[in-house]
């Protein structure tokens, strides 16, 4: 999301990325407009002294915090400056990574910033319900590209991708997988990416003796591919903001069974119309509705041809827009 927006402003502005702990080089591809700064200090304060220096450097009209985390950098550099500051929040309100130390820069990140960035109506209630004195809070949704797509039904494919981090909840994938490939041995789950959780992913895998099944793919440049090959897409988190992943099976013309989980899901997906939405945290519920779809090839084909519906409030130049006008209201 950071490449894809500054790509976008690039076309009328002049954008810089600061990175904190950036190593090697961008994974993805950049205007070549587009400075990229990564910081050379190791401690909080020389880090923000140092960030200070680049936003006075790149003579700065405004400073996006890329999630909750680097606001306390983004706010302490930037506010002696007199650089109006948004915070961009990419999970939502509840999430706070199992640390204790999370609540109080969310709060510090809505009261100190100048405006907040979140993702669904739902995460902007639980700000301003939570918080007070909280910044103006903005809802801008990640975007999608409304695809030209030839969906793949004949496919025994299901598809689920990102972090292989605790909180995306890629162990699921094992319970719920016994129920499904006990019944449809044919078929298989790939998963692509990688993370922490991936050798306790691979061994719970083995051990189950899904290992012909369930299928690890690691990085993935090219997931289009990936999406174009797939029947369905699966998502098993316990938390998101508004998931990408999503985004793109549904711009790829995938059906979609996934938890209802606090924010996300529901933005993207009509229950029984293109996806199914499952009581979070349901494996015997979930198990039954990919059951269903792949039993049902007439019902994946109808959840396809739907998968566009509400396209329009994710379209690109439109979220452009409002992250332009948010920009010169400050």
């Amino acid at each position: 999301m950071t490449a894809w927006l500054a790509n976008r402003l690039a076309n009328k502005h002049d954008v810089s990325i600061i990175s904190l702990h950036m190593q090697g080089t961008v994974f993805y591809k950049l205007a070549s407009n587009i400075a990229v700064y990564p910081l050379s200090a190791t401690t909080v304060l020389r880090q923000c002294k140092e960030i200070r220096n680049i936003l006075e450097h790149v003579n700065t009209n405004v400073v996006i915090c890329v999630d909750i985390g680097t606001s306390y950098f983004g706010v302490f550099a930037a506010k002696a400056l007199k650089i109006p500051i948004i915070t961009w929040e990419h999970s939502n309100f509840y999430n706070n990574w199992w640390s204790r130390s999370y609540p109080y820069i969310r709060h510090f990140a809505a009261r100190k910033s100048d405006a907040m960035v979140v993702l669904t109506d739902r995460d902007k209630h639980n700000y301003e319900s939570n918080i007070k004195k909280c910044v103006p809070v903005s809802v801008i949704a990640n975007p999608a590209t409304k695809g030209v797509y030839s969906y793949d039904g004949v496919s025994k494919t299901i598809l689920s991708a990102g972090l292989l981090s605790r909180i995306k909840r890629f162990d699921r994938i094992v319970p719920i997988g016994k129920t499904v490939f006990s019944r449809y041995p044919d078929w298989k789950w790939v998963i692509c990416g990688n993370g922490p959780e991936r050798e306790n992913l691979e061994r719970a895998v083995k051990e189950a003796g899904l290992q012909d099944n369930i299928l690890f793919r690691g990085s993935v440049s090219d997931m289009d591919t990936e999406y174009a090959g797939a029947a369905m897409y699966v998502l098993t988190s316990e938390m998101e903001g508004l998931p990408m992943v999503l985004l793109e099976a549904k711009s790829h013309g995938l059906p979609i069974v996934s938890f209802d989980i606090e924010t996300g899901p529901s933005d993207i997906v009509r229950d029984g119309v293109n996806g199914y939405l499952v009581k979070p945290g349901d494996i015997d519920a979930m198990a039954g509705k990919i059951c269903e779809l792949i039993g049902n090839d007439a019902l994946r084909q109808k959840f396809s041809e739907n998968a566009a519906l509400d396209m329009e409030k994710f379209d690109e130049e439109r979220i452009v827009k409002q992250w332009e006008a948010l920009m010169r209201s400050l």
